[in-house]
Formats: C-alpha cells, sequence, structure tokens
C-alpha cells in the first residue's frame, strides 16, 4: 500500500492491521495516524487489532507522532485497548500466589490516565482509576507507555533516566515484564 492508497483509504475504513503490515508511520501525516487509529478503536473491535503489527506501529512511529496520539482523543481509547487486553498476555510466570496490585498512571502535562492491575491466583484483572493500596506504583508518559508495552523501550532503562518513575517496591516493578508476554514488531 503506497501513500496514495493510504490517503484514498482514509475517506473509508482502513483496517489497521494491513496499516501496521504495509505502510511505515513516518510516511502518513499526524492527522492520518490519527484518523486511522481512531476508527479502528473507536469505530472497530480493539481486539482485531493485531498487538505485533501495533508493535511494529509504535516502532516505526516517531516520538512527535507517538506524543500526537497521546495528545488527543484518541488517547483513551489506545489506553482502553491496551488495559482491556492485558490480561491476556498475563503470564503467572514469576508471581506469587499473593494478591498483587499495581498502579499505572499514564500522566502528560496535567493529564493522566490510572488504571489498577490485580494480579492474583493466574489471573490479572484491570479496571480504570484505583482503589486498593499498590505492591508498587508506575508514572510515565503516554510515550514510553506505547513503546513498553510494545517492546519497544527497556524498562529499566527508562527507569535509570527517570522516564518511568516507580514507587513501592521496585524489585516486583523490575519482574513485571516476566509476568507479561509482551507483543514486540
Amino acid at each position: 500500500m503506497d501513500h496514495g492508497e493510504v490517503e484514498q483509504a482514509m475517506t473509508g475504513t482502513i483496517d489497521i492491521n494491513e496499516l501496521g503490515r504495509s505502510v511505515d508511520p513516518k510516511t502518513l501525516s499526524d492527522q492520518d495516524l490519527l484518523a486511522t487509529l481512531g476508527t479502528a478503536l473507536r469505530d472497530g473491535d480493539p481486539k482485531a487489532v493485531d498487538p505485533s503489527l501495533f508493535a511494529r506501529l509504535v516502532k516505526g512511529a516517531s516520538k512527535q507522532q507517538l506524543a500526537t496520539i497521546m495528545s488527543s482523543d484518541v488517547r483513551r481509547p489506545v489506553l482502553d485497548a491496551i488495559f482491556g487486553r492485558m490480561s491476556e498476555f498475563y503470564s503467572s510466570k514469576g508471581a506469587s500466589g499473593n494478591r498483587q496490585v499495581v498502579h499505572w498512571h499514564i500522566k502528560d502535562g496535567d493529564t493522566v490516565d490510572s488504571f489498577q492491575t490485580v494480579l492474583h491466583e493466574g489471573t490479572c484483572t484491570v479496571t480504570a482509576g484505583t482503589d486498593e493500596e499498590p505492591r508498587t506504583a508506575l508514572t510515565m508518559p503516554g510515550t514510553e507507555f506505547l513503546k513498553i508495552v510494545t517492546n519497544n523501550a527497556n524498562p529499566v532503562t527508562l527507569f535509570m533516566t527517570r522516564k518511568l518513575k516507580v514507587s513501592g517496591d521496585v524489585g516486583f516493578a523490575t519482574a513485571l515484564p516476566n509476568m507479561f508476554r509482551i507483543p514486540s514488531a
């Protein structure tokens, strides 16, 4: 699919998986990328988005494109889609049988979206908002969050460069990536 075909497809419905397979996101304007994500996540079925192709889109997108996504009205559908599928990728490998609560704070300027994951007895339950005391809390910008959940950034490196803030049990936070099968490009 060339850029002209992408522009033509923008007038109708475009398959985000096809976009992930065949288009370099850097060839798209921010508006085209937002329109495509918005259509796929708001009007389509977010579960139909192939996680490895979404990871490819994140990997290929510029930092500015990711920032634009996370500062637009597509931000919440993107976060809802990611957290809505997080339990599918949970692997209790490395987890104890104890109830573990993790708070995720995606913070860009004055905008903060918070989610809670509860890891317990081999399951991962996700809720918007936070209402339990966490074992660990993670705070990061939206661009870094997208990179982490698509295996396009190393959380330890982000922590060391202060792009990821961890409160509570830092050791447990470092084990979290081992508890999820993170899709990658």
